[in-house]
């Protein structure tokens, strides 16, 4: 962007514009003050000489505990990276971003990690993977046209390169779930049928597509994306199962009774029964 652009010092950014940034838009939450914080602290730093080496210490900490599953300690720790900065924003501070910003997306804290990609592509410019990062965490908000606007201004970005954005699938299976979500199964498929088009194959795509399509009214499809998905699931798995028991779901809604039923029974007999499962095999016993 030429505002960002125009702020940029030998390839840095000066903290007090992204300072100004975040606190316009994250200070509600708890982990929104925490990086208000963090980004003041690193204000307070600006006058020093040189950034404290402490801040790859916390860098390479949050990494190991993203990498472990503990995101609050990550988000935590990222902070105090850029917190221990030099009160610039050059090469490490974006990568302390990019890290922070999984790290939120991961912890479900969407509206957070939507922000940090704000400010990303503040202090980046035009970035086609960080627009399907943001696309992401939009989706999952559930704000499904700004969603699809960040994944149409990818793809116009990546046209004409040989490789795709590694997270381009990634980004059409959030907003196909989005639309799932938001009661609009015909965008749903139609962000999933891309997926797959693109060779992203996976049993929870195959879920994701036959929900939207029983949802849609479509049970004799949505019964076969269910199967496909079982083949490629590991049998005995929660995944398989949920993918059984859907298909028994899809099956009976288009009024293939036995075949429902002797998909229920499977499912019992490897993961057990429950009072929901129990009522619908005796409603199909009597078809």
């Amino acid at each position: 962007m030429k505002d960002a652009v125009s702020r940029r010092t030998s390839g840095k950014m000066e903290f007090q514009h992204i300072f100004r940034l975040t606190a316009g838009r994250r200070g509600a939450g708890r982990k929104a003050a925490a990086f208000g914080t963090a980004l003041f602290g690193a204000l307070a730093l600006a006058g020093c000489s040189g950034a404290d080496p402490a801040r790859e210490e916390y860098r390479l900490a949050g990494i190991e505990q993203l990498e472990a599953g503990d995101y609050e300690a990550a988000i935590q720790s990222f902070e105090e990276a850029i917190a221990h900065s030099d009160g610039r924003v050059g090469d490490f501070e974006v990568d302390v971003l990019k890290y922070r910003a999984e790290a939120e997306y991961k912890a479900e804290d969407y509206g957070a990690a939507s922000h940090t990609y704000d400010v990303l592509l503040e202090v980046e410019g035009k970035d086609a993977d960080l627009y399907y990062l943001r696309c992401m965490a939009l989706a999952a908000e559930g704000q499904t046209a700004r969603a699809q606007e960040d994944f149409d201004a990818a793809s116009a970005m990546a046209e004409g390169k040989k490789e795709a954005s590694p997270v381009m699938d990634d980004a059409l299976v959030a907003l196909g779930t989005a639309y799932q979500k938001s009661g609009d199964p015909e965008r749903a498929k139609a962000a999933f049928d891309k997926a797959l088009a693109l060779g992203t194959a996976t049993p929870e795509l195959y879920g994701s597509l036959g929900l939207a399509l029983l949802e849609g009214g479509q049970p004799a499809e949505a019964a076969e994306y269910f199967s496909q998905g079982m083949a490629l699931a590991q049998p005995g798995s929660e995944e398989y199962g949920s993918l059984l028991r859907n298909r028994a779901a899809a099956l009976e809604s288009g009024g293939e009774f036995s075949q429902a039923l002797e998909l229920l029974k499977q499912y019992t007999a490897s993961y057990g029964s429950d009072p929901e499962v129990e009522r619908e095999i005796r409603f199909l016993e009597t078809r």
